[in-house]
């Protein structure tokens, strides 16, 4: 069964992006005036740790996504690389899907638990040595709350995954919307109220619960698969055993990738806090937040469509992937530029205004810019290989990702560069391969040039832009 992405799904997906966004423009200030810099700085230090942790999950959670799209779009089964084919029309191979999902309840509760105890005990050490002069009843709070947070989003995150993977990218924004709405809430009244950075945990803790109920709620009473699981509880065609045999060859592939994109993101902080101090690295963290955030909604579209572009894949359809792809690979492109000028001018110094000893770099902040969207732009070229049930680009990732941390390292304890060097050398790294390696070998597959890719991309949305505002007219 064909998964087509519908204009309710590309909506709901960028409202939930849009959504986030607005709790960003909203939150942020009131972080910058109620939190100083520092303190801002070690609740960044907190998201970093978890990051690292959350990686134990990374393999399996694109996995699980991808094959879940397989089973939903009709595939008999799963293969270690490709996939067993399907025609258009076939139905959802149901037995698959539960069989699946019995695996992954006692996996990710493995994972969960094993989190948990490195974030407890490492963790909790490290955290120790960086924030010796702040350490009180609070921040210890916090971090507990943190730490059961990571355990409750690892254990039952699954749900969330598999929504997205049989194509449901309306009910999972919804849930996001939601959560993030309980988070923006909860955060604000503490912080107003006095608590300080317990808020922010308390925060996250709620917002976290409330995300995976929801989708929980979804899947089992929308989707009924409270049902199918009662059904095919006792089928063997596809056991735990198998399932992982098939998961694993990519499982760890992809692990290996998530890790390379953590030492090109959240590590940076860790060593921004070890080297800098807790306020620029408050800086630092800000600045990557807002970029991220931009650039995330600038990719929305391309999020939505996923699961779409990995059942064409499965029903052998590729012009319906280049079509989708150039679509949304044009959109982020544009949407990137426009977020990115109008923060640089207008929002560095709202912030500056907010909070006089908060000060941003626009040079840095631009370069900064640059090199994230580089980076997701390859990612997204990774992702769209990924949908094959292919990861060529494992190793090549992991190289550079290692080299662009040794090389930052090196940089600032040897050679005492500050926040340039933590957004040059990776820059620098990234664009002797990745940056371009990995779009080529996509536009290649789709029979294209990365010109073309573009100049397709930005003809359908100047249609779809043609085509709204002539109806606008229409009924004036």
């Amino acid at each position: 069964m064909q998964i087509n992405a519908k204009t309710k799904d590309v909506v709901w997906n960028y409202l939930g992006i849009f959504f986030s966004l607005g709790a960003q423009v909203i939150w942020l200030p009131v972080l910058i005036h109620y939190l100083p810099p520092d303190i801002l700085g070690l609740w960044y230090v907190f998201v970093s740790i978890g990051g690292l942790v959350v990686l134990m999950d990374s393999g399996f959670t694109p996995t699980l996504s991808h094959c879940m799209t397989y089973a939903w779009s009709g595939a008999a089964d799963l293969k270690k690389h490709g996939v067993v084919f399907s025609s258009e029309k076939s139905e959802p191979n149901y037995a698959l899907v539960c069989g699946m999902l019995a695996t992954c309840r006692w996996l990710y509760f493995a994972i969960a638990m094993a989190a948990t105890l490195l974030m407890a005990t490492l963790g909790t050490v490290y955290i120790q040595r960086i924030a010796a002069d702040y350490l009180s009843w609070q921040i210890y709070a916090t971090w507990g709350l943190y730490i059961i947070s990571t355990f409750i989003n690892l254990y039952i995150g699954y749900y969330s995954i598999v929504l997205t993977g049989i194509g449901d990218v309306f009910r999972k924004n919804k849930a996001n919307i939601v959560s993030k709405g309980v988070f923006l809430l909860l955060g604000i009244v503490g912080l107003v109220s006095g608590f300080g950075i317990l808020s922010l945990g308390v925060a996250y803790f709620a917002s976290g619960f409330v995300m995976r109920s929801l989708c929980k709620h979804y899947l089992l009473h929308v989707h009924h698969f409270d049902d199918l699981l009662q059904e095919y509880r006792h089928q063997t065609a596809y056991p735990k055993r198998h399932i992982l045999a098939m998961m694993w060859p990519n499982a760890w592939r992809d692990g290996l990738v998530t890790v390379t994109f953590y030492l090109t993101g959240q590590a940076t902080v860790l060593l921004s806090s070890s080297f800098l101090t807790l306020y620029e690295t408050g800086i630092y963290s800000f600045s990557m937040q807002v970029i991220n955030a931009i650039i995330g909604i600038s990719c929305g579209m391309f999020g939505a469509y996923i699961p779409a572009i990995q059942s064409a894949y499965v029903s052998r359809n590729r012009e319906l992937m280049r079509t989708l792809y150039a679509k949304s690979m044009a959109c982020a492109f544009y949407l990137s530029i426009v977020g990115i000028t109008i923060f640089a001018t207008i929002g560095i110094p709202i912030v500056k205004w907010l909070r006089h000893d908060f000060t941003i770099d626009r040079s840095v902040f631009l370069v900064m810019a640059c090199s994230i969207y580089l980076m997701a732009r390859h990612r997204n070229s990774a992702c769209f290989i990924s949908t094959m049930n292919r990861l060529p680009y494992t190793f090549s990732f992991i190289i550079f990702g290692v080299l662009t941390i040794i090389c930052t390292y090196v940089g600032l304890a040897y050679f005492g560069l500050d926040l340039w060097g933590i957004v040059l050398i990776p820059l620098m790294v990234q664009s002797l391969y990745n940056n371009w390696k990995w779009n080529q070998v996509v536009n290649h597959y789709l029979q294209t040039t990365e010109y073309g890719l573009m100049k397709q991309g930005s003809e359908i949305l100047w249609e779809i832009v043609h085509k709204k505002w002539a109806k606008i007219l229409a009924k004036k």
